[in-house]
Order: C-alpha cells, then structure tokens, then sequence
C-alpha cells in the first residue's frame, strides 16, 4: 500500500479515517523526531484523496488519485518543504514565495470534486514571515481545503498558528516494537538495533539511516573522535570531524555531552550505554555548572550550523565549546 504509516501508528490512521467527515480545516501532527509523523501525514493524504478506498478507509493504492499521489502530481496535494538546490544543499527555511506560489491552487477548486490538501512538513521551518503569509488562509480556508502541519517542535511555530490548527499528538513505539521494526528493515542483530536506537534517542527512522554501512562508519569514525578529548588535540579533532556534515557531528556532541551530564549525576548513558565507562570516566572531571554552560554554548553553535561562513572555525568554535566542560579554553581566533 503506498504511503502505509508505520505500525505503530496504523490503529490512529485508521481511527482518523473513519471520522474523516469531521477532520479540521488544519491539522497539527506532532510528536517525537523520527517516528513516523511524515509517513501518516502522507498516509492520512493519499487515503483523503483516494477515490476507491479500502474498508478501512485507507487507500487502496490501486486508483488513478493514488497514482497521482504517489508521482507528486496530484492536482488537489500541493506539498511544502524545505528546498533542495542543485548542489543537493537543503534550504534552513520554508520560504515566503513557496507560500505566496499557492495562490492559484487555493484560489479554483478541487480538479476531482473531492479535498484539496497542502502538507506542510517540517511546519516549524516556515520562518516569521512566511508563516504570517499562511495566517489569512488558515483563519478563511476555502470548501473542501485542508491543511496538514507537521511539526517536531509545535513550539517554535507561531501562537497564532497552532491557536487555529486542531493539535494530535503521535505516540512513540515501545522499546520492543521500534527494536523489532529496526531488524526488520535493516537484518541488524538485536544487539545492533538496540544501539542504533540507543544513539537514535529512540527514533526508528534515525535507527535504521545509521545503520546503514556508509552512515555507520561515518558516525563510528565521528564518535570515536568526541570520545578522546579532552586527552587528544582538538585541533586533530577537527581535522576528523570537518569533512562531514556539521549537523551530524554537532548533534553526535550535544547527546554525548548529554550522556555526560547524566552520568556526573550518578545516572546511567541514553545515548551511548556501550562507551559507560569512558563517560564516567569523563563526567568525574568536570561539573554540573561546566555541563550546563557547555550545552548552552554548543545550543548557540547549532543556531549557525546551516550557515557557517567559516566552516573550519566553526568547527574549531563548536568544540571548544565542548571542551569548556573540562576547564577554560583558549577559543580559536581568525584565520589569515
């Protein structure tokens, strides 16, 4: 079936469908990063438009509407997201004119005679002025149009938005369930699963991205080299860490920082329960006020990873922030 939810969130898809005559002029999915919201948006979508539905409301994955959906030119879905420029470089924002670029289709009606349907993922990237542009429609939406938001961080969306969107919540899978799911889709040993979700902070989808071959050397080559400082040159640390992406290694930091401040409070790793020992190891040679300081800048750092001018001293910025959990460190200077 295209575009089916994942298993944990079927029942819920199922429970919405047959209550589809009452469902608001504006959704708001939310829930836990990489669960599965975009695959029920998209399920919830298809199902909508589907012009020869299953008895369970799903669809049926066989009729012209759903051929359409699954090519991205249905004429009644218009979908918004961050843009890809040729350089496969991914837009922080959604931007103002992809708003204004609805016009038309907001403006006729439905070309099937049944919904229309804008999917807005991930919603809290519509920045302040694209999301006042949205406003106006989501407070008159025309006969028939229905908006689908999701967002793992409904916070950071305007008041004025989430105030005129209906709120459901997607429930993160069990332990067990995300464990099974994972070596189902990947054929990792039990024992890889549940370290990937380990280091995934739970998240399926995230799981599975690591435990793919080229994913996992990156991240075990990244992690190795968070793990030796403050003992090795962090000079040599951002030699390592500056070919890959700067959000990958910048959100390995901030959990392994995390997992720090767990175990200097006596607590046992989330994220990394294989490296306990260096961690505690660690957490003994610092402080909580040091931890929370060093969160706090590192916080800042990933404000700016989208858009470093200088990617090296970005880098070079990020982990002196790091290290400042272990004492004052001479922050790197400009480059000539």
């Amino acid at each position: 079936m295209i575009f089916q939810a994942l298993p944990w969130h079927q029942s819920a898809l199922v429970g919405q469908l047959h209550d589809a005559q009452r469902l608001p002029h504006a959704l708001l999915l939310r829930g836990a990063s990489g669960i599965g919201k975009t695959r029920y948006a998209m399920a919830l979508a298809a199902s909508l438009l589907c012009e020869t539905p299953l008895d369970s409301g799903l669809a049926c994955g066989r009729c012209l509407a759903c051929g359409w959906v699954a090519a991205d030119t249905h004429p009644d879905l218009r979908q918004l997201t961050r843009l890809v420029d040729d350089d496969g470089k991914q837009a922080n924002d959604i931007k103002i004119d992809q708003v204004r670029a609805l016009s038309a289709f907001l403006g006729v009606g439905s070309h099937r005679g049944g919904r229309r349907l804008v999917l807005i993922d991930p919603a809290e990237a519509m920045n302040h002025v694209t999301a006042n542009a949205l406003l106006k429609t989501l407070e008159e939406p025309g006969g028939g149009l229905c908006f689908i938001l999701v967002a793992n961080r409904p916070d950071a969306l305007p008041a004025t938005i989430r105030s005129r969107c209906q709120l459901r919540l997607l429930d993160s899978p069990g332990a067990e369930q995300a464990s099974e799911w994972v070596r189902t889709e990947t054929g990792c040993s039990p024992a890889e699963a549940q370290a990937w979700l380990a280091m995934a902070g739970g998240s399926p989808l995230q799981a599975i991205r690591f435990a793919e071959p080229s994913q996992a050397s990156a991240h075990r080559t990244m992690l190795e080299a968070i793990a030796r400082l403050p003992d090795t040159s962090w000079i040599a640390t951002a030699d390592v860490l500056q070919p890959f992406e700067g959000r990958q290694w910048l959100a390995l930091m901030q959990r392994w920082l995390l997992d720090l401040a767990r175990c200097r409070m006596g607590g046992s790793p989330r994220y990394f329960p294989a490296q306990t020992a260096r961690l505690r190891d660690l957490a003994s040679r610092t402080d909580p006020q040091r931890l929370a300081d060093a969160s706090r800048d590192l916080a800042g750092q990933y404000r700016s990873v989208g858009h470093p001018l200088n990617p090296r001293l970005f880098c070079e910025e990020s982990l002196a922030a790091y290290l400042g959990a272990f004492g004052p460190v001479a922050k790197p200077g400009p480059r000539g």
